[in-house]
């Protein structure tokens, strides 16, 4: 099975996306916001939300600035430490 080698992202990355899916309420979207604020992000003002279908969940799309991998990698843990967070793309 052939793997297909991983895109090569150039940074800084401006308008790079991330998705939080999370549970509906909890001030789900003031949590995702103060952890990239509390790690220094840099993100657009123009986030898409998107509730499921039976509006259990909730979808955030953030634009952000990446820096660097090892940036990319910190949001994603961080995020993913938070209770209401059910997955990080």
């Amino acid at each position: 099975m052939n793997e297909q080698p991983r895109p090569e992202i150039e940074f800084p990355c401006a308008d790079y996306p991330i998705k939080v899916v999370g549970d509906a309420g909890q001030n789900f979207r003031s949590q995702v916001v103060t952890v990239l604020e509390r790690l220094a992000v840099e993100f657009s003002d123009s986030m898409r939300e998107a509730p499921s279908r039976n509006g259990r969940f909730v979808s955030l799309t953030i634009f952000i600035t990446a820096e660097h991998e090892e940036q990319l990698k910190d949001i994603n843990g961080q995020l993913r430490r938070l209770d209401c967070v059910r997955m990080v793309l």
